[in-house]
Order: structure tokens, then C-alpha cells, then sequence
């Protein structure tokens, strides 16, 4: 299971390097929107695709910043319980978060693919085939869902090594 945790870690992390190279090109694109504005150049898409950009970015970083916990969990209820209890709480938490990414994830496959099968194009004045920016998007819902499968399976089988009550501080997401 070590394996395969270190292995999916790194694909956590690449997704985050992919993420943080779209947002080098996001701001390379909105700089071009500005200067072809103010020289008289035709800007053709720039707009729409630099809103591809943030999407597949924005869904790439999901699961590098899940499994690294810094998302932030507001801790309300379950600060309240200890041992057992708190641990069956967090175990639902992780169960109800899997469901709803593994619910995005196929939908946004699903998405993905209607789009290939009709041919839908944008609007803009590019007429991208939607698929396109559409598919590295489903491929970053993907990982979310792995991650917080991934997630779960560690805090049914192996809680010790997440429990906050044992980390020092509760750990880095809680507020």
C-alpha cells in the first residue's frame, strides 16, 4: 500500500506542476489580451482561452492540495468527539467527499464526451472544439476523486498516521 500511496503522491504533485505552469500561461495570456489591446492587434480567443486555462488549473491543483491538507476543514462538530467517535465522524466526512468528487468526476466526463460526440464548439471567435479544454478538466476531477478515495482508505485503515488528537497542533487544516 506504501507503494502505491508514494506512487499516487506523485501524481498528485505533477498535476500541481501542471497546475502551476497553467498559471504561467494564464498570466502570459492576459498579458497578451493587454498589449494587443493597446497596440490595435486582433486578440482572436485570447479571452477564452485563458478562462480554459484557469479551469484546468483550478481542477489540476485539487488533489495535490487535498492530499496535502490544505484545504481548510472547519472542525465545528467533530472537535467536539474524541477517540471512536471522532474517528467515525471523520470516516463519514471522507466517505460524503468521495461520493460528491466521484459524482463531479463522472459528470464531468460525461460532459467531456457529449461534447466529443456532438462536436460542440465555443462561442468565441476561435470556435474551439469544447472536448479540447474540456478534457484535461475531467482528467483533474479524476485525481480529485482518487485523492480523496485515497484519503479515505488511509483514515479507515491506517487513522493513526492522520489523527489529529496524536498530530501536534490538529493538524494544518483545521480551523
Amino acid at each position: 500500500m506504501a507503494y502505491v500511496s508514494r506512487f499516487l503522491d506523485r501524481l498528485y504533485l505533477l498535476g500541481a506542476w501542471i497546475a502551476g505552469a497553467l498559471l504561467i500561461l494564464l498570466c502570459l495570456l492576459v498579458l497578451y489580451s493587454i498589449v494587443a489591446r493597446l497596440v490595435g492587434w486582433f486578440a482572436g480567443g485570447a479571452s477564452d482561452v485563458a478562462g480554459y486555462v484557469m479551469a484546468t488549473s483550478s481542477f489540476m491543483a485539487l488533489a495535490y492540495t487535498f492530499r496535502s491538507q490544505g484545504h481548510i476543514r472547519v472542525m465545528i462538530l467533530s472537535q467536539r468527539f474524541s477517540g471512536m467517535k471522532r474517528r467515525l465522524m471523520e470516516i463519514w466526512a471522507h466517505v460524503a467527499i468521495a461520493a460528491v468528487s466521484s459524482f463531479l468526476a463522472f459528470y464531468m466526463v460525461r460532459l467531456m464526451l457529449d461534447s466529443l460526440e456532438f462536436g460542440e464548439r465555443s462561442e468565441g471567435a476561435d470556435a474551439i472544439l469544447l472536448w479540447i479544454p474540456q478534457t484535461p478538466v475531467a482528467i483533474g476531477s479524476i485525481l480529485f476523486a482518487l485523492s480523496t478515495i485515497h484519503v479515505l482508505l488511509i483514515v479507515m485503515f491506517n487513522y493513526s498516521s492522520i489523527d489529529p488528537e496524536q498530530t501536534e497542533g490538529g493538524g494544518p487544516q483545521e480551523v
